[in-house]
């Protein structure tokens, strides 16, 4: 239990700055435990917004042996970010809460304007501009190679 220990102290001291990182999320998800996530329960509300993300994601990068003895810890995390003022946080919440029920893409527009706002810009990019290039049928490409010259040229 040494190690479980040492990673609960590190993750007390480096907590916000290890899951503020982008991939802080799963190098601290495959240490949860009972106390660490006991811990980021305590420490939740004092976290970053963006610490907090991280801890609910890293609950996405626990082993399947890991997740079998921490639901409810891991719910207690869920249900703590669930009222999150962080639209983020929230939708992250609501997502993992979700997993078990049916995902709602409308309503979740609705109740958080982040993801509207997100989805409208990526159909605003889409819309302005058009196909990409890499979509263009490979006939476009082959035509050049495919059609015979108009008049043939005769080298003297």
């Amino acid at each position: 239990n040494k190690m479980g220990g040492g990673m609960h102290a590190l993750l007390d001291r480096n907590v916000e700055k290890m899951l503020s990182e982008p991939w802080g999320a799963a190098s601290a998800g495959i240490h949860y435990n009972k106390q660490v996530l006991g811990s980021l329960c305590d420490q939740f509300s004092r976290l970053e917004p963006q610490a907090r993300r991280g801890a609910l994601q890293g609950t996405l990068f626990m082993r399947q042996g890991q997740r079998v003895g921490l639901t409810a810890e891991v719910r207690s995390l869920v249900d703590l970010a669930s009222g999150d003022k962080d639209q983020w946080v929230n939708l992250i919440a609501r997502a993992l809460g979700g997993l078990t029920e049916r995902f709602d893409l409308r309503q979740l527009q609705q109740d958080v304007p982040a993801v509207a706002d997100a989805l409208a810009s990526i159909r605003g990019a889409i819309q302005a501009e058009g196909t990409p290039d890499t979509y263009r049928p490979l006939e476009v490409y082959n035509h050049n190679i495919t059609t015979p010259p108009t008049t043939p040229s005769r080298e003297v």
